[in-house]
C-alpha cells in the first residue's frame, strides 16, 4: 500500500450496493399491493411484474436489510471505531450525527404515512398493510423503538424497524469501542450473540449478527492491506467472497440464512471494499444509486399507498399491479422523488442540526 497514497472517504462500492440493496426491498414490498388488511389474498407470486428476471428479488429481497446492517457495521468501523477509541469521537457528537442522518426524514415520512393511513381507511376495512397505527405505536415510532420488543405488531411506515434496530446497534458499537482494542473480540461476541437470538427474535439477532460481522469484516480488511499489501487485499478477499457464495450454492441443500449473513455478505463487503480502496472513485458514477438509499427506503411505503388510493379510485383491480407498466410507472416516481428528497430534505435538515450543535463536524463525507 502506497505510503503516498490520500486516504478514502467514501467508498462508490458500497455506496452503490447499499442502493440496490433498498430497491431491492421495494420489490420484495411489492406483493403489499395484494394484501387485504395484514395478510395477501390471492397472491400469486409468480405473476409480478418481470418476475422471471428479477426472481431473487421476490424470493429474498427482504434480505437486503440484513445486508444494510452489514454494511453498516463495515463503514462503522472504517470510520468511527478508531475515532472512538482514541477520544476524538465523544458521545454527544456521535449521537448528533447519527440523529441528523436519520431522524428529519423519518419524522417526515412517520406523518405522511399517518396522513395517508387515514384516508386509506375511510374508504376501506382496514388499514394499508400494517394494522397498529394507534397512539402507543405513534410514540413508539416517534422514539424510533418500533422494533425493540415493546411492539404488537407492524406499524406506521414499517420499514422503519431496521433503523430502529440500527439505533441499538450504534450504541454498543459506541461502548465497545470505548474499550480501545477490546473492540474486536467484544465483536466477535456480539455476533456470537446475534447468531443465538436469529431467528426467535430475528430484528435484533440478525442486526448483531450482521452489524459487527461486518464490523469484524474491515478488521480483516485492514489487516490484509497493511500486511499484504492492496492489490493482494482485493485478491484474497474476491477470492474469498467468490469462495463462500460458492460454497452456499453448491453445498446448500436450502438457502441457508447463517452463512449468507454470518459469512457471504461480510466478505462481499470486504472484496468490494478493498476495491473502492484500491481503486479511489471506483463507481464514482453510480454514487447517486447510494445517495437516495435512505430516501428510496422509507419513501417507497407511503408511495405505495398513494398509489393504491389512486388505482382503487379509478375503479381498477388490485390485479393491475401484475402489469409490468405500473411497475414502471412507481420507479420512474419513487426515484426522482428520492433524488429531489435526498437534495432539498436530507442534506439540508442534516446540514442545520449539525450546524446548530456542532458547527464544523464532519462525519466521513456526510453519509453515515
Amino acid at each position: 500500500m502506497p505510503a503516498a497514497s490520500p486516504p478514502v472517504e467514501r467508498l462508490y462500492t458500497l455506496d452503490t450496493l447499499r442502493g440496490l440493496a433498498a430497491l431491492s426491498v421495494v420489490f420484495w414490498h411489492w406483493q403489499h399491493f395484494f394484501y387485504i388488511g395484514n395478510s395477501p389474498a390471492a397472491f400469486e407470486v409468480s405473476r409480478q411484474p418481470f418476475f422471471s428476471l428479477l426472481t431473487p428479488l421476490y424470493q429474498y429481497g427482504g434480505l437486503a436489510v440484513q445486508l444494510f446492517f452489514s454494511i453498516s457495521g463495515f463503514v462503522f468501523f472504517w470510520l468511527f471505531a478508531q475515532r472512538v477509541a482514541a477520544g476524538g469521537l465523544g458521545a454527544r457528537r456521535f449521537a448528533l450525527d447519527r440523529f441528523s442522518r436519520l431522524y428529519p426524514l423519518h419524522l417526515l415520512t412517520l406523518g405522511a404515512v399517518a396522513a395517508l393511513q387515514c384516508v386509506y381507511s375511510t374508504g376501506h376495512d382496514s388499514y394499508f398493510v400494517y394494522p397498529f397505527n394507534d397512539a402507543y405505536h405513534a410514540l413508539l415510532n416517534l422514539l424510533l423503538a418500533p422494533a425493540w420488543g415493546f411492539e404488537q405488531g407492524w406499524s406506521f411506515n414499517a420499514p422503519i424497524w431496521s433503523v430502529s434496530v440500527e439505533v441499538l446497534l450504534y450504541a454498543l458499537f459506541f461502548v465497545i469501542c470505548l474499550t480501545g482494542r477490546w473492540r474486536w473480540p467484544l465483536a466477535a461476541l456480539a455476533c456470537v450473540a446475534g447468531f443465538m437470538l436469529y431467528p426467535g427474535n430475528y430484528k435484533i439477532g440478525s442486526g448483531l449478527l450482521c452489524f459487527f460481522a461486518g464490523g469484524l469484516a474491515y478488521g480483516v480488511l485492514r489487516q490484509l492491506r497493511h500486511g499484504c499489501g492492496s492489490g493482494a487485499a482485493v485478491l484474497v478477499c474476491s477470492g474469498a467472497a467468490l469462495g463462500a457464495w460458492a460454497t452456499h450454492l453448491w453445498l446448500s441443500d436450502a438457502f441457508n440464512f447463517y452463512l449468507v449473513m454470518g459469512l457471504c455478505f461480510p466478505l462481499t463487503l470486504a472484496a468490494l471494499a478493498a476495491a473502492g480502496l484500491h481503486w479511489a472513485g471506483l463507481l464514482r458514477n453510480a454514487g447517486w444509486i447510494g445517495d437516495i438509499s435512505y430516501s428510496s427506503y422509507l419513501l417507497h411505503f407511503p408511495l405505495q399507498i398513494v398509489f393504491a388510493l389512486v388505482f382503487d379510485g379509478l375503479g381498477f383491480q388490485r390485479e393491475v399491479f401484475y402489469q409490468p407498466w405500473v411497475m414502471l410507472v412507481f420507479f420512474a416516481v419513487l426515484v426522482p422523488m428520492s433524488l429531489a428528497c435526498h437534495r432539498w430534505v436530507e442534506r439540508p435538515a442534516q446540514g442545520w442540526l449539525r450546524n446548530r450543535r456542532a458547527a464544523g463536524c464532519g462525519s466521513g463525507g456526510g453519509l453515515w
